[in-house]
């Protein structure tokens, strides 16, 4: 009989033990998803440092070609090949494989009319994959709320920008910001080395952009909107207030990129201040006379939903990784900015002329 009784036990998980390895599995599942986030955010990392030094090496097969850098935005429909009416990003395309793009840009219309143009439009609304970083949240598929294509990086004004430091008022006909900098003459100031050409930016910044979209198609010249970014020249979007394109440091309404002050910024001086305001006594600025808050640490970096293009009278940098940032440098190569970086620093390297000597904080 007994024998009979214990054939008949079934053995199986009572309540207690199913918990546990219900607990286990948890606690493997919450050890495994940072290290999976670790290996995403590692290789979106480096596909946008990849894309940076893409972008920089365009920049300086560009030079090679023309002997010039590429101007933040060019005349419309003027020889030779490399002034036609465009964004910077729209005068290297033929470096980053996207040769018949950039044909039928210019083949179609001046890009200054692409707001009323819906087959200049059908262009800019191109996607392309080289231009967006996969940590950029703000944008899907490599397309704007506005539907133009996006880019997740933003040119150094003061490298692609500087032939109207004079003020001289820009008109939308000729809309003309160039650079006055090839590689040697950057060479035998700063050092391309030593000085940044593109940083990350939020795409789309601002709940839905409504503080500005940046299409790479689009150039950037003076407007009366905020100091630092641009929109079209007409149409809907202008109407919306959504303004495209930024570029850093500032570009005022008159297009100018703003006087180099002399001596180099520092952190005193006659006509260089270190202010914590409007902003944040975490994000510290440089000043210069005229000009509050022209150079602004990059860290911390804003939300996609909350970042702003300008504040005050200066742009921003909106880094999309935390703790370091890649910047593109004028040599082709590509450097990560730490957190720990000094305003100062920042400026130095921002700036293409000031002479000194990068810290070791960089």
């Amino acid at each position: 009989m007994f024998s009979r009784f214990m054939k008949q036990k079934k053995s199986g998980f009572t309540l207690i033990e199913l918990l546990v390895v219900i607990a286990i599995i948890a606690i493997l599942i919450g050890l495994l998803l940072p290290a999976v986030q670790k290996v995403r955010e590692a290789a979106a990392r480096t596909t946008c440092v990849n894309q940076l030094k893409n972008l920089s090496l365009a920049v300086g097969n560009f030079e090679g070609t023309f002997s010039k850098f590429p101007g933040l935005s060019t005349n419309m429909n003027a020889v030779p090949a490399d002034q036609y009416n465009g964004s910077l990003f729209t005068q290297i395309l033929p470096y980053i494989e996207q040769e018949a793009l950039q044909k039928q840009l210019i083949s179609t219309a001046a890009l200054a009319a692409q707001t009323g143009n819906p087959a200049v439009n059908a262009f800019c609304k191109s996607a392309i994959k080289i231009m967006t970083c996969p940590s950029d949240t703000s944008v899907s598929n490599g397309v704007l709320p506005n539907t133009r294509g996006a880019t997740s990086y933003v040119p150094n004004s003061e490298v692609f920008g500087n032939s109207n430091a004079s003020g001289t008022g820009l008109a939308l006909a000729t809309c003309a910001l160039k650079s006055t900098y090839t590689m040697g003459s950057l060479s035998n100031r700063d050092g391309t080395s030593n000085t940044i050409t593109f940083f990350e930016q939020f795409a789309a910044c601002g709940a839905g952009g409504a503080n500005g979209q940046n299409a790479w198609a689009m150039p950037i010249y003076g407007t009366a909107l905020p100091t630092g970014v641009t929109n079209n020249t007409s149409g809907a979007i202008a109407a919306a207030g959504q303004v495209n394109s930024a570029a850093y440091p500032l570009v005022q309404a008159n297009g100018q990129i703003g006087a180099m002050p002399s001596p180099a910024p520092t952190a005193s001086g006659t006509n260089v201040t270190v202010s914590t305001t409007p902003t944040s006594s975490s994000r510290p600025q440089i000043g210069v006379t005229g000009q509050t808050n022209r150079y602004i640490h990059p860290f911390p970096a804003p939300t996609a939903t909350g970042c702003i293009r300008n504040v005050g009278t200066g742009g921003i940098i909106n880094p999309l990784h935390s703790g370091s940032t890649p910047v593109a440098m004028g040599d082709g190569g590509v450097k990560s900015v730490s957190s720990g970086i000094s305003i100062v620093t920042w400026a130095w390297l921002v700036r293409p002329d000031d002479g000194q000597v990068i810290g070791s904080d960089f």
